[in-house]
């Protein structure tokens, strides 16, 4: 990648940051940025372009965050996997960049032909992490996927009312429901 797409990646990003995806447009951006919209389209092709290639940066860098904290999720179990998890989601660094998630996830849910292409590729980056965290079952995906949609229920309650007690005590609950059980049971 050259160097003036990653800085135009980063600027885009820290303009994303505070004003959102929702009714974003080249000019106003390119302008915020110090760059004109054509020298954008010239870099990604389209505006829907430059939002999946600064939707694909704010993945890497959550998951490589994560992974940073969590270490080998194979030596931990699942419960204090998704507790670390949890803790690192709605620390005060990182909301930011989960607030953006979910913005362009619920975007691509009512227009999926503009916001789509960032969606490819999400879902299944985000289970194979949670699944790298849990033991050989046959039912691996499923749990997985029961882990990450708690997990975004819980986030979306947490953006909406900033309850970080109740929604921790509610993802310990989980946890406590889930202890003892075999992913095969």
């Amino acid at each position: 990648m050259s160097e003036r797409r990653e800085e135009l990646i980063e600027k885009s990003l820290d303009y994303m940051l505070e004003h959102g995806v929702a009714g974003l447009t080249l000019r106003p951006l390119a302008g915020a940025i110090g760059t004109s919209a054509r020298l954008l389209v010239y870099h990604f092709g389209s505006k829907d372009g430059l939002i999946t290639a600064v939707m694909d940066e704010v993945r890497a860098r959550i998951q490589r965050s994560f992974a940073g904290v969590l270490g080998d999720p194979t030596k931990k179990p699942v419960k204090s996997v998704m507790q670390a998890f949890w803790a690192w989601t709605i620390h005060r660094a990182n909301v930011k960049y989960m607030r953006l998630l979910f913005e362009v996830q619920v975007l691509a849910i009512h227009n999926p032909a503009m916001y789509g292409p960032y969606l490819e590729g999400t879902s299944s980056s985000w289970l194979e992490l949670i699944e790298a965290s849990l033991p050989p079952s046959r039912e691996k995906r499923a749990f997985a996927t029961l882990c990450a949609a708690v997990i975004d229920g819980l986030l979306l309650e947490y953006l909406s009312t900033r309850d970080g007690r109740r929604t921790t005590r509610a993802l310990e609950l989980f946890n406590r429901l889930m202890a003892g059980r075999t992913l095969d049971a």
